[in-house]
């Protein structure tokens, strides 16, 4: 078919994404993950870009997943301190889990939306100083009772006679002289209650001191946990405000 003068007539094939309502826009959403949306449509104009950023959503499911995949990532019991609260961290978005390292890797998944941890002092990996500022104001402390690896024979432990509730590996270890310096101040400020049975544990075996830690196990992850959640989100919503930024782009 052809126009006059013989010039073919151009038919028009392929439906624009940009020529879609953002009700229609919203129904392809719902096939892609937060990753595929911000890799196939966020900088091809500012209205998709910002229907993606505010149509997609973290997962709390995954984001509470990679909490506690970092918690028994590193043996936390040993390289955590006590000083000042804690050691200081900052967290952020990325496409795939956190490597454990450079060598063994231990990752399930390279294409989700996962959040990685990073302690303050690395904080120059961030090239993009906008971003820095936000994970730096959003960081948080995290101590050697993060570590959150349940001690499966837990449930035949005894103290004072009665049934132990969960137990978690580390206590021993976290008690020892090495952190007596500052974990002697820390625990009596933060669980007076607890205070004299952990550190008066000379003859105890490290079955016990495990189980008589297991209270501060139990509190500091529910404590750790609601702050870095409370991160995730501000620092979420605030990455949102700038057009520019990519948050798996980070």
């Amino acid at each position: 078919m052809t126009k006059q003068g013989n010039e073919p007539i151009e038919t028009k094939l392929i439906t624009v994404f940009d020529d879609l309502s953002s009700e229609l826009m919203l129904c392809i959403f719902e096939y892609l993950s937060a990753v595929d949306r911000y890799k196939s449509f966020f900088g091809c104009n500012t209205r998709l870009s910002q229907l993606v950023k505010r149509w997609t959503l973290y997962s709390r499911k995954q984001l509470d997943a990679d909490i506690e995949r970092f918690s028994t990532l590193h043996s936390w019991y040993k390289h955590l301190e006590f000083i000042d609260g804690g050691t200081k961290f900052i967290i952020f978005p990325q496409k795939g889990e956190q490597p454990r390292n450079s060598i063994h890797l231990s990752i399930t998944d390279t294409a989700g939306l996962h959040w990685f941890f990073l302690q303050i002092y690395d904080q120059s990996i961030i090239a993009d100083e906008r971003v820095r500022k936000i994970l730096v104001r959003h960081s948080f402390r995290l101590n050697p009772f993060f570590y959150h690896k349940e001690m499966h024979s837990s449930s035949s432990l005894k103290i004072d006679g009665k049934q132990s509730s969960r137990t978690f590996y580390g206590g021993h270890i976290i008690s020892m002289d090495r952190y007596r310096e500052s974990f002697e101040p820390w625990i009596r400020s933060n669980y007076p209650e607890y205070a004299d049975r952990i550190l008066n544990n000379s003859s105890w075996s490290p079955c016990n001191i495990d189980e008589a830690c297991a209270p501060i196990f139990e509190l500091e992850w529910l404590k750790a946990v609601r702050v870095i959640r409370d991160a995730a989100h501000q620092i979420w919503d605030e990455l949102k405000q700038f057009e520019d930024i990519n948050p798996f782009e980070i």
